[in-house]
């Protein structure tokens, strides 16, 4: 229901503006596959963890997809390692002093097997996507995940009624669609390694938007971690792309 949604959302707002429904030719097979294959394969890993441990602990690990992108694209600048150490540690830091930190060992596999995959899914997104627009492929990408659910539901007999669920549903599916589409957007102008140092903001927003809404306290060892995240942000973005080999 997510992913139907945000490419619901999507397509709408791509006829609305007039924009191409269809990636560009080479590139619809591919756009829809980093979904179909890509997304799903790490979202189920993700939620697996989830069964087999805290949700702090399964998230801790995942954040470890920064150090894995940037040790697989092999491309590397002198500030590298201090964005690296800032936005990870960071992360880990916002993570650690939230909740509960416990996982099986199973989990701690399926937790790292959704980092990985998370990273080859940027990877691939950056190499295999170039000329197609953000928001069309955000479109099949969420489609591609869509449809790899339900098929995986219906061979699994897993699929359940989403009844009293839909508000938090749309929500979510929407924010999934904007998030897609600004993913690649920046990956386009960015680059995997430098995207993915600045997408662990996501742990400074979290924190923040929990305070806002849900009245949650947020404590020193939070904001440390915040703002080693948000310092390493303005140093990816200020950086220029002076590449080393690894």
């Amino acid at each position: 229901m997510r992913f139907g949604i945000a490419a619901v959302a999507a397509f709408v707002t791509l006829r609305v503006l007039g924009r191409p429904l269809v990636p560009e030719p080479g590139e619809r097979v591919r756009a829809f596959l980093l979904g179909a294959i890509g997304y799903a394969v790490e979202s189920s890993f993700f939620f697996a963890g989830l069964e087999r441990g805290s949700a702090a602990a399964v998230v801790l690990l995942f954040y470890s997809y920064p150090a894995i992108v940037t040790i697989m694209s092999r491309q590397w600048t002198r500030r590298t390692p201090a964005t690296l150490a800032l936005s990870v540690g960071g992360a880990i830091v916002v993570v650690a002093a939230s909740g509960d930190v416990h996982i099986s060992r199973s989990g701690i596999v399926f937790a790292l097997a959704s980092a990985t995959s998370f990273s080859i899914y940027l990877l691939a997104g950056a190499r295999l996507i170039h000329k197609t627009e953000s928001l069309t492929t955000a479109a099949w990408v969420s489609g591609g995940c869509a449809v790899s659910m339900v098929v995986r539901g219906i061979v699994t007999g897993t699929l359940q009624s989403p009844a009293g669920h839909l508000p938090q549903l749309i929500g979510n599916g929407l924010a999934s669609g904007a998030a897609f589409a600004l993913m690649f957007a920046t990956l386009r102008r960015m680059g995997p390694r430098r995207t993915a140092i600045i997408m662990t903001l996501e742990a400074l927003f979290a924190i923040l938007l929990a305070a806002l809404f849900l009245n949650e306290s947020i404590g020193p060892l939070q904001l440390v971690g915040g703002a080693a995240v948000l310092t390493a942000t303005i140093l990816t973005g200020l950086e220029r792309e002076t590449p080393i080999e690894a």
